[in-house]
């Protein structure tokens, strides 16, 4: 026959897998991104990007301002 409490622990023990593999996923593409983060800042990037989209409002040119505008 059908025993309930030996089904009902299988399927238990199925999610709990399932959200440990979401989790961990979730996880490592957490820490995958802020290492790309970091080697980004690190490589001092992002301050080349921002003193380059600021030149354009410093330099009074209309249309670099109106690109900077539409790309934000």
């Amino acid at each position: 026959m059908f025993r309930k409490g030996v089904a009902g622990a299988s399927d238990e023990r199925g999610q709990s897998t399932v959200e440990y593999a979401l989790v961990l996923l979730a996880f490592l593409s957490m820490l995958l991104a802020m290492g790309g983060l970091w080697h980004v800042a690190r490589d001092a990037v992002l301050l080349d990007r921002a003193v380059e989209a600021s030149s354009h409002q410093l330099g009074g040119d209309v249309l670099g301002a109106a690109r900077d505008l539409a790309l934000f």
